[in-house]
């Protein structure tokens, strides 16, 4: 799955991007200018930019990078995802290291980059569990048996 989870992301990332940035402040200020990105960024990061992204977090000013590490941290601990305990460990570690900005500089609270975040994941996961890597939306909702 963690083979499949990273060809999505990077697929889904190129979709997004086009042209994915070389570099973090680059890709960093795609990701500010579009949230799709920016959902993906932690992801993206984990899987291509592992220590690149983690010496950013600390030396950056931008607010974004430090939003969705706690972003990211607090919804991988959810039960329901089923995170692997290394990416776990990875954003516990980046949350503790990267600063909340105190005057949301973002455009989403932490509260909403959370869910959108814990959305992003849990479609990436979905896509990487199919064979084929599209995933279609199953519809939800109560349905009516008749019984005769």
């Amino acid at each position: 799955m963690t083979d499949g989870l990273k060809h999505i992301t990077r697929k889904e990332m190129v979709n997004e991007c086009g042209d994915v940035p070389r570099t973090l402040p680059e890709l960093t200020k795609e990701a500010e200018g579009n949230s799709e990105i920016a959902c993906l960024l932690p992801f993206y990061v984990y899987y291509f930019h592992t220590y690149e992204w983690q010496e950013y977090s600390l030396m950056t000013e931008h607010a974004l990078p430090g939003t969705l590490n706690h972003a990211v941290f607090i919804a991988l601990d959810t039960p329901s995802l089923q995170a692997s305990a290394q990416m776990k460990r990875y954003f516990y570690g980046l949350s503790f290291i990267s600063r909340l900005p105190e005057d949301r500089k973002t455009v989403f609270t932490l509260e909403e980059w959370t869910l959108h975040v814990f959305r992003k994941y849990y479609s990436l996961t979905t896509k990487a569990a199919l064979p084929s890597g599209n995933a279609k939306p199953r519809r939800t909702g109560m349905r009516i048996f008749r019984v005769m």
